[in-house]
């Protein structure tokens, strides 16, 4: 049964302000569905090889939370195909400081893997698939030895061109980007030289894109205590330059506003490079930087204010106007329960945000078409309340 989700209202405007003027409608599917506490950002994926996104959901503490031994796990949930999400099966013990996934094909057999990284470990739980919603018993590789274990992203991709993907995670406290690289066969070995230096805080939602243009994917992540955006060149084999020639001033980082959370690589313009997106550690400040297709990146003066305090974002065109928008989330001291949805407007600079209600304060959306009508969808996962919210777009 859907239940209409309630207090959206424009940024500036007043809090009555009639829903048909939204350009977007959501509404949640039923009750927020318990995964176990501590719930993390779902990833959304077809698990069951039944061509609906299901998803899959980290629950594990954050930022100088105390574990709870109902958590460190991951939690499969099926779709019937309109949005439904059913559990696979029990929940997936990994370790108590289990905070996040990526989503791949690690062996190479058509069927999706899960790599899951832990807050306060080195090493990586990889997920081997059954095609079915089950996994294998996870195998576990370390980025490193010793020192001071702090992770907060984790991407899946294919860095050195083989045709495998490789494993790739910010160490915060070690200022340098981990770097495995896949086998194909669900095995994993450190790159040369890896970690690669990174600055002062390398930070969440890691973005492996090729951001210099030369056909080989990058690396791109905040620099929170350093105010700063840090891309590191990626050289085709699995290796990362940590002094890029080809910059402005001859080396990364970019300078930002104080303390960026977390950003992404889109074309927001339409000039074919990627820009960023960053946003502020808890707050509603959000910055555009673009993107020369060489690797710079330039702030565009663009600094705004969304809806809610954020601390994850993503960018999609959620209205179908061939314009990417922002979708940013905010859990944390700020304990959010809503979500925000800012408009682009296709060169650069962004609208009206609208905030929307979760059930739960939501570290992070994920977004996709869950009931196969054409329009993109929200699942948030809800940190406090150990739970996850589905919203369905709906036309009006």
């Amino acid at each position: 049964m859907l239940m209409p989700v309630l207090a959206l209202s424009l940024v500036g405007a007043p809090s009555c302000l009639d829903r048909s003027q939204s350009p977007v409608h959501f509404e949640a599917l039923g009750d927020p569905i318990p995964v176990g506490p501590m719930a993390g950002a779902p990833v959304l994926v077809d698990l069951d090889l039944d061509g609906d996104l299901d998803a899959a959901v980290v629950c594990g503490p954050c930022c100088g939370r105390d574990p709870d031994p109902e958590s460190g796990h991951v939690l499969v949930l099926l779709n019937d195909g309109t949005g439904n999400l059913t559990y696979a099966g029990r929940p997936i013990k990994l370790g108590e400081t289990v905070l996040g996934a990526a989503v791949g094909d690690i062996n190479s057999d058509g069927v999706p893997d899960l790599a899951c990284y832990h807050h306060h470990s080195y090493e990586i739980a990889f997920l081997i698939g059954n095609g079915d919603g089950t996994f294998d018993s996870p195998m576990y590789f370390s980025m490193k030895d010793e020192g001071d274990p702090h992770v907060h992203s984790i991407v899946l991709a294919d860095v050195n061109n083989d045709g495998h993907d490789d494993a790739l995670a910010t160490l915060v406290e070690d200022h340098a980007l981990a770097v495995l690289l896949g086998n194909g066969k669900g095995g994993f070995e450190r790159a040369p030289h890896q970690p690669y230096f990174a600055h002062r805080h390398p930070y969440s939602q890691l973005e492996i894109e090729d951001i210099t243009g030369d056909g080989y994917l990058d690396a791109c992540m905040t620099d929170m205590r350093g105010n700063a955006v840090t891309v590191l060149a990626g050289m085709g084999n699995g290796t990362f330059l940590t002094s890029n020639g080809f910059t402005l001033e001859g080396h990364t980082p970019f300078e930002a506003f104080e303390r960026p959370m977390a950003l992404q690589l889109g074309d927001l313009n339409g000039d074919t490079n990627l820009d960023a997106v960053v946003i502020a550690d808890e707050g509603p400040q959000v910055s555009v930087m673009f993107g020369d297709g060489q690797g710079n990146l330039i702030e565009s003066g663009s600094v705004f204010r969304v809806a809610v305090a954020t601390t994850g974002l993503r960018l999609v065109d959620i209205n179908a106007d061939g314009y990417l928008d922002l979708i940013t989330s905010g859990t944390g001291m700020r304990r959010e329960s809503r979500i925000s949805i800012t408009l682009g407007k296709g060169d650069g600079t962004f609208e009206r945000s609208f905030p929307f209600e979760t059930g739960g304060d939501s570290p992070s959306p994920a977004i996709g078409d869950l009931n196969g009508d054409g329009l993109l969808d929200i699942v948030t996962g809800n940190y406090d309340s150990g739970d996850i919210s589905v919203l369905l777009q709906v036309r009006r």
